[in-house]
C-alpha cells in the first residue's frame, strides 16, 4: 500500500470527516479518476457523477440540499473492496418540527480509494 493508498476503514473515517466539513475538494482526494458517485436524490431516481470533476459538483449539490443537517454515521461493516455503512441526517422543517432521513451507501474501493459511493435514501 503506497503512502496515498488506505484501508477502506481509514477512507471511509476520511470521507466521512470531509463530508462534515462540507469539503468536496477533500473528498476528490478520496476517489478515483473513474469514480462514481450515485446520489440519493435527483431525476434518474438520484442522479450519477462520473470521473473525477464530476462528483464535486454531485457533492456540493448534496451539501446545499442537506444544508443544517446533523449527520450521524454508522458503523460500516467491510468485506474487502466492498462496503455499506447506514447514515442519520438529523434536520429541521420550514415549520421548526425536528425529523430525521436515513439512507445507506453502497461503497466500492479500489487501491486505497473509493471508486463507488452508491446512496440511498429511505422515503416516506
Amino acid at each position: 500500500m503506497s503512502e496515498f493508498e488506505t484501508s477502506p476503514r481509514d477512507c471511509l473515517a476520511r470521507f466521512a470527516d470531509a463530508w462534515a466539513r462540507r469539503d468536496a475538494d477533500a473528498l476528490l482526494e478520496l476517489m478515483t479518476e473513474d469514480a462514481v458517485y450515485a446520489a440519493s436524490v435527483g431525476p434518474e431516481p438520484g442522479r450519477t457523477f462520473r470521473g473525477h470533476a464530476e462528483p464535486a459538483d454531485g457533492f456540493r449539490a448534496m451539501f446545499e440540499h442537506d444544508a443544517g443537517a446533523v449527520i450521524e454515521q454508522g458503523e460500516p461493516l467491510i468485506n474487502g473492496e466492498w462496503a455499506v455503512c447506514t447514515w442519520t441526517y438529523h434536520l429541521v422543517s420550514d415549520s421548526g418540527s425536528p425529523y430525521c432521513e436515513y439512507g445507506i451507501d453502497l461503497w466500492r474501493f479500489r487501491e486505497g480509494k473509493i471508486c463507488l459511493k452508491d446512496a440511498y435514501t429511505k422515503t416516506r
